[in-house]
């Protein structure tokens, strides 16, 4: 398609759009116009997936990639909270001959998941380029004096986690290293869950003195944490949520470290632990906060050295 085409096939495909009523102008427009909720301040992030670094089309059909875009995106919003209506401006950039029906399998991924976690589509763009890339915006509302934040954190908090870890980053790594990563692995890299209702639940309790999604890395995004915290912590490594059949390869702090679980890691004052109690089969309990470092430690007490592990954008 030609780019006035797709304009008007991404229209039509969105089109319920107009119906939203915090959307004051939809596509169509040089800007949007949103009306924020009354009592609300608006969250936004921004992410990028680029073809062979977040993604590859050998191994990810369309659908996934354009759910991808949308739940990365949504699992910064799910670290601070945020509550629904999302809002969200999508951008393509194109090689001249990537398929139109790749591009409509992505956008079809794309509206399934608006659907499903309630974002509208509200605006993008669309550019050529020499690899194939999506850039999406994201936006949803935090009550100003609940949302999370990395820090918070103060020595004595518990630290959890949600889910499992390792799989997506092991798939990542086989990927670059240019092997044919496990299929299990593939479905958990191509398909995150954004964590938005334990987000949400967090900050409307007020339950999380700090919170992060690990997209980076467990280690690399705990450390996150501290320094915004001016404060340390320590890890149990068998306290870990490793993916159940990744325990089977004996995984080191190397294969699960690297980012893209997009899980949620926050801390908790003692003092309001009980009240995690709806989460108890969603979250893991791995570490506490101290005064300073970062330290991880095997079941014998021995230090396990997780130093300068995780995803660099730059690398």
């Amino acid at each position: 398609m030609k780019e006035f085409e797709l304009i008007k096939y991404i229209r039509k495909t969105f089109q319920e759009n107009n119906r939203k009523k915090n959307l004051l102008v939809p596509i169509g427009d040089d800007c949007s116009v949103l009306v924020p909720p009354k009592g609300m301040a608006q969250v936004t992030t921004i992410d990028s997936l680029v073809e062979g670094n977040h993604f590859s089309s050998k191994y990810f059909t369309p659908r996934e990639i354009g759910r991808k875009a949308l739940r990365v995106n949504l699992s910064d919003l799910a670290s601070m909270g945020a509550l629904p209506p999302y809002y969200a401006w999508l951008v393509f950039a194109i090689p001249s001959n990537y398929s139109d029906t790749s591009i409509m399998g992505i956008l079809a991924g794309v509206k399934e998941d608006c659907k499903r976690y309630d974002v509208t589509l509200a605006g993008g763009n669309i550019t050529g380029s020499a690899e194939f890339q999506i850039h999406l915006a994201l936006s949803g509302w935090v009550k100003p004096r609940k949302m999370l934040t990395r820090s918070g954190a103060r020595p004595g908090d518990h630290i959890f986690i949600t889910g499992t870890i390792g799989a997506s980053t092991l798939a990542y790594q086989q990927f670059k290293a240019g092997k044919r990563p496990y299929p299990w692995l593939v479905k958990r890299w191509a398909n995150p869950e954004p964590k938005l209702g334990i987000g949400i639940f967090l900050a409307e309790n007020k339950l999380a003195t700090a919170c992060i999604d690990v997209s980076d890395g467990v280690f690399q995004d705990l450390g996150h944490i501290i320094k915004a915290s001016n404060a340390g912590a320590e890890l149990f490594w068998e306290k870990l949520p490793i993916f159940p059949r990744l325990k089977k390869l004996n995984p080191t702090p190397q294969m699960i470290g690297f980012g893209e679980d997009y899980e949620l890691l926050f801390t908790v004052s003692p003092r309001n632990l009980k009240k995690l109690k709806p989460l108890s089969l969603q979250i893991t309990e791995i570490g506490r906060v101290t005064k300073h470092g970062l330290k991880v430690y095997s079941s014998n007490g021995e230090e396990i050295n997780a130093t300068n592990i995780g995803f660099s954008h730059l690398a």
